[in-house]
């Protein structure tokens, strides 16, 4: 029990937020990350409020006329609120799957067959629920459910469900953190070799992971391709692709953005020290606001 969990003492830890920084700096650079992230919320805020009305945008004068009319321009802008609020909502959850989920596997026994696997390598549930998930919610799923309610499945009703999944993924995974904390050190085993230098594994199999990575694969076939397909259809034809870029400008660059943000202040850089499920507590919240 009195085993170090340090392969020897003279090895420092990697660290995730970039050890041996001076206190200075890394003050510093967290008031500028939470400076970032007001900031953010408050240019994402600005805009769902001016654009849930579009009335304000006026006509051009005749003699500043383009191909665009006036209704191509409101329509246009009346997709941003919907497209803002559910990429940002899913994606803080969904972006726990690139960080999070795997680091977390990687502090869990991932022995197999006498080696370790890579904590990534669980990543593969997720593309199994897709391509097992999408036939059966498309041929059984839906069509009961539209059985059951007497009317056809909406988009926004898919958004929804799978915004809720992506929650309960989160929660899940947080649960399994806390399991995972309390389980005993395998100190007969090498460390871990894909957590920061020196760390042992948990003795909780992380094969358990797939349940979280799942529920994200199942979310993502209820969230991902509703939002394609509603920033194609509401957009007017002549704005489509500006405004499929903007969905996809905030699925990807702007959420992981906000991610890494709340990663600097709630990703701890060693799970058996720290609060991991504090992170996933906040992309909880930032689903469930979604909804």
């Amino acid at each position: 029990a009195g085993v170090s969990r340090h392969l020897f003492d003279g090895a420092p830890a990697r660290r995730l937020h970039g050890g041996g920084v001076e206190k200075g700096a890394s003050g510093t650079r967290a008031m500028l990350s939470h400076a970032a992230l007001f900031l953010g919320c408050l240019s994402c805020i600005c805009l769902v409020t001016a654009h849930r009305n579009n009335r304000w945008i006026k006509p051009l004068p005749k003699h500043r006329m383009t191909a665009f009319t006036v209704d191509d321009v409101r329509n246009g802008f009346a997709t941003i609120p919907l497209i803002i609020v559910v990429n940002l909502a899913y994606s803080m959850a969904y972006n726990a799957m690139n960080n999070a989920f795997p680091s977390q596997a990687c502090q869990m026994n991932t022995m197999l067959g006498g080696s370790q696997l890579n904590g990534a390598f669980f990543n593969l549930a997720d593309a199994i629920a897709i391509v097992v998930f999408t036939p059966l919610f498309e041929s059984v799923v839906y069509p009961l459910v539209q059985r059951a309610k007497g009317s056809p499945l909406r988009v926004g009703q898919k958004i929804i469900t799978g915004l809720l999944i992506a929650a309960s993924a989160n929660a899940v995974a947080a649960w399994m953190e806390v399991r995972r904390r309390s389980a005993p050190l395998m100190c007969w085993e090498a460390v871990s070799e894909c957590a920061p230098n020196g760390i042992h594994m948990r003795d909780m199999s992380a094969f358990w992971m797939f349940i979280p990575f799942g529920l994200i694969g199942a979310s993502e076939i209820l969230v991902n391709p509703c939002m394609y397909y509603f920033a194609y259809t509401a957009a007017p034809p002549k704005v489509r692709s500006l405004v499929q870029a903007f969905n996809l400008f905030f699925q990807g660059s702007v959420s992981n953005a906000f991610t890494a943000v709340v990663m600097s202040s709630a990703f701890p850089d060693d799970f058996d020290t720290g609060n991991l499920e504090t992170y996933y507590f906040i992309n909880i919240i930032c689903a469930l606001l979604g909804v």
